[in-house]
Parts: structure tokens; sequence; C-alpha cells
């Protein structure tokens, strides 16, 4: 008795949670996944769900302030929903002064990892159109304010590379 109630608990938050998600791409096109805990020693993430809809691989990033992972994740909806491509190596740099020159660049996810878990939300997603359960994923990957260098570069800071799986 009491796991059919853990069940039917779990399958209506669920289905909420899936409508949500309907409700929020239907809107705006897309919509984001954040997980995160800042009680706990693993590292934060947010991915999209909806970029597949224009033909574009859905985006993941690591460790990087909440309303920056969104900002980056605007800049490249628009860039996709204009017809422009995302590919591995395309690097973002903040057009705005202000934002201190942020760039980040987009590589291309290959190891299964980010299927087996990250992007659970983009997976189903997928499944309910038709598509599999193996949707593109590129990771967008920042690297130190502090030195400008990037994770597969020699002498980056360990903390940048610690904070950033290498899923490309």
């Amino acid at each position: 008795m009491f796991q059919r109630l853990k069940d039917w608990y779990f399958e209506s938050q669920l289905a909420a949670h899936r409508d949500k998600t309907a409700r929020a791409i239907a809107k705006h096109g897309w919509t984001a996944t954040y997980v995160g805990d800042e009680r706990s020693d693993q590292a934060e993430f947010a991915y999209t769900i909806g970029f597949s809809d224009f033909g574009a691989p859905e985006l993941i990033v690591f460790d990087l302030d909440p309303v920056l992972m969104n900002y980056v994740f605007w800049e490249a909806f628009e860039r996709v929903k204009s017809g422009s491509e995302l590919f591995d190596g395309f690097v973002f740099r903040e057009p705005d002064p202000e934002a201190n020159g942020f760039e980040c660049t987009f590589r291309t996810a290959r190891h299964s990892e980010v299927w087996d878990r990250y992007v659970f939300d983009a997976i189903a997603y997928s499944r309910f159109r038709g598509r599999g359960d193996r949707p593109d994923v590129m990771q967008i990957v920042w690297p130190s304010s502090r030195t400008l260098l990037y994770p597969w570069d020699l002498d980056c800071p360990p903390e940048v590379t610690r904070a950033q799986p290498k899923l490309y």
C-alpha cells in the first residue's frame, strides 16, 4: 500500500513537472532545468529543453552563475531561432562591456555520462517528440576569469577544470 501511494505521489509530481515544462516551451520556444544545491559538493548545472525543436543541440553548462547561464542560453536560442548553427568550437563573447568580456566555448558532448547522469528532462522531451533517447547536446565551457585559460589549456587552474566535467 505505501509503495503505491509513494508511486502515485511521484507520478503526480512528475506529470506536473512535465506539464510545466511543456507550457514553458510553448510560451518561449525552450526552457531549462537547473540542478543544484549549495549544500552539496556536486557541481551545479543547467541544461536546455526545446532547442532540438529548431534542429539544434540542447545545451548544458556547469557551475556558472544562474543569471549568466540564462543569459547565454537566451543568446544561443536567439542565434538558433534566426537560423544560425551552434557548432563545436563556437566561441560566444558577451558584447556588453559591463559584463567584463565574458566568453565561453560550445563543445559537442560525446561522453555517455551526459545522457546517463545529466539531461533527463531533455531525454524525456526528445522521446515525447519521437526523436529517441540521446538528443544532441553541447557543453558550454567557460575559462578561468583570472587566467582566461580553458580546462583543456595547460596551466588552467584546477578549480576551473574540476567544476566542469569533461563531456566533450
